[in-house]
């Protein structure tokens, strides 16, 4: 007899690798609604921070192998479903850094 563990989970890597990290956040993964609407209900609301990846990579198993794990670009998910937001670039180093030291 199958064990019923409560309901299925989508789990969501923002800025962690899938591969050996745990997924920094899980949403119910809810039967007959695409992984994508479910995704972009979450940013939505907010779970998924106000600051998103480049990528979203995302899994129905807390431990997938490589091959199992999805991506979405943000920029095309935010786009498609017309959700507000603005566009960032973070410099991580230049030589005006260098200057200031």
């Amino acid at each position: 007899m199958p064990h019923d563990s409560g309901p299925d989970q989508l789990f969501i890597w923002l800025d962690s690798n899938p591969e050996g990290e745990l997924a920094n956040v899980t949403i119910d993964d809810t039967p007959g609604v695409s992984d994508l609407d479910l995704i972009a209900e979450a940013v939505l609301d907010g779970r998924l921070g106000r600051y998103l990846p480049v990528t979203i990579r995302f899994a129905t198993h807390p431990e997938p192998i490589p091959r199992n794990v999805r991506s979405i670009d943000t920029a095309r998910l935010l786009r498609d479903r017309t959700i507000p937001h603005l566009r960032r670039y973070e410099i991580v180093s230049t030589a005006a850094d260098d200057a200031l030291l």
